[in-house]
C-alpha cells in the first residue's frame, strides 16, 4: 500500500505538471482559438490544440465535481498532462517559426 510521501510526492509531481499545461494552454487559448489568421497559417497545430483545449477543460471539470486532490492525482493524469505539455510545446514551436 502506497504510503503518505508517496502520495504526497504523486500530488507534487501531478500539480506541478498541470500548473505548467495551464500556463501555457492559457498563453496559447487566444492565439489558437481566436485568431482566424493563425488558424488559416497553422491548421495542423491548430487542430493539436483544439484537442488539447477541449480535453482540459473536460479535466478541469471532472477535478472540479471531484475536489480530493489525492484522488485528482492519479499517475495517469500526469502522463497525459504530460503528453498534453508536449503537445502545446510543439503549437509554441510552430508559432513562433511563423511569427519569425
Amino acid at each position: 500500500m502506497e504510503d503518505w510521501r508517496e502520495k504526497l510526492g504523486r500530488v507534487e509531481a501531478v500539480v506541478t505538471e498541470w500548473m505548467k499545461v495551464q500556463k501555457n494552454w492559457k498563453m496559447l487559448i487566444n492565439i489558437f482559438l481566436a485568431s482566424e489568421d493563425i488558424r488559416m497559417q497553422l491548421p495542423e497545430d491548430t487542430k493539436v490544440f483544439e484537442n488539447i483545449d477541449k480535453e482540459f477543460r473536460d479535466m478541469m471539470v471532472e477535478a472540479s465535481a471531484n475536489p480530493q486532490v489525492i484522488e485528482a492525482c492519479t499517475a495517469e493524469r500526469r502522463e497525459t498532462l504530460k503528453t498534453w505539455s508536449d503537445g502545446i510545446r510543439k503549437c509554441e514551436k510552430a508559432l513562433k517559426d511563423y511569427l519569425e
